[in-house]
């Protein structure tokens, strides 16, 4: 087996059929050499049984056993990580057109970029209209849902923040990587299918408690980050650039449409107008390039690491 240079960490819990999709997909997908690191948080379902029949030198199931919160179990196999790159995805994730190669190679050719964004399109649920799937922070920054890093950048912001144990963990990261001097970049083309369990009906339990964590990490987001990222100028001014754009536009601007803009897709523009953090530009910079939207701190000072972890909010 060649020196593998890529690290694929994958959390999986009772999701037997799913996690197996994904191990194959890897397989089929992906030709640079690689570990997959399958941590497993006590499944019963099939889960241990199946990945125990495929363990090898290329797959690796870590069963733990118990639930450790998300950002600790991808933190721990992070930790024994050796290989070049590493990055991070979910076990209801298919890898699809070569997704995984393409990103390494973006990184081996650019020492600067310090994440690339695994493009991310649902399968399932209430955004498969959507081209892909890629969420803007409360603050201004354009999150990362699955990434891939120089396994060096990733401990030096040191991999997920635990304070966020299962939700916000990807916000936060992209943002200690910006913070950190490095560029954040998504790639042009789709590299992974979701196939999410969804769960929309308002009165579930499984619904209200996604909706209580998601206000929880909002707020232990804007209390590490709030200070740092405050309203500018210049922001302001992209933000009401695209709203009189839009209006201007009427029903031809379909934030989901496939149909293109100007050469480029109406989400594509969303998102260069509203990440505090892309330039207006970029459709030029990243001219033929297989990554665009990248994001750039502006300030000569970086924060190794990111700002600090704040104490917890007392409604947290």
């Amino acid at each position: 087996m060649p020196n593998p240079v890529l690290s694929i960490v994958v959390g999986t819990y009772n999701r037997r059929d799913q996690i197996q999709e994904c191990v194959e997909s890897i397989a089929r997908e992906t030709t640079v050499p690689h570990i997959v690191y399958v941590t497993d948080a006590g499944s019963t379902d099939g889960t241990v049984e199946y990945l125990n029949s495929v363990a090898s030198d290329t797959v690796r199931p870590i069963l733990v056993g118990e639930k450790l919160g998300q950002a600790r179990a991808y933190n721990d196999v992070f930790d024994q990580v050796q290989t070049p790159y590493v990055c991070w995805i979910s076990d209801d994730n298919v890898i699809v057109d070569n997704g995984l190669d393409r990103a390494v190679a973006v990184l081996q050719g650019n020492a600067r970029i310090g994440m690339i964004a695994l493009k991310v399109r649902d399968k399932i649920g209430p955004f498969t209209k959507a081209p892909y799937i890629g969420g803007l922070s409360s603050l201004g920054v354009l999150n990362v849902n699955q990434g891939m890093l120089p396994t060096k950048v990733m401990k030096e912001v040191g991999g997920f923040s635990e304070l966020f144990r299962d939700y916000g963990i990807d916000p936060d990261i992209t943002a200690k990587v910006l913070f950190s001097g490095y560029d954040v970049v998504y790639s042009r083309r789709v590299a992974i299918h979701h196939y999410r369990n969804w769960s929309v009906d308002p009165s579930a339990p499984e619904y209200h408690a996604l909706k209580a964590k998601h206000e929880r990490s909002i707020k232990l987001y804007e209390a590490k980050y709030g200070n740092y990222l405050p309203q500018s100028v210049a922001f302001d001014f992209k933000k009401r650039l695209y709203r009189g754009l839009t209006k201007a536009l009427g029903q031809r601007w379909g934030l989901n449409s496939a149909e293109p803009v100007a050469g480029l897709l109406p989400r594509d523009w969303h998102n260069i107008f509203n990440c505090r953090f892309i330039s207006l530009v970029d459709p030029l910079l990243c001219a033929g390039k297989s990554y665009h939207l990248r994001q750039r701190w502006p300030s000569k000072k970086s924060i190794p690491g990111g700002p600090p972890e704040p104490a917890l909010p007392g409604d947290c």
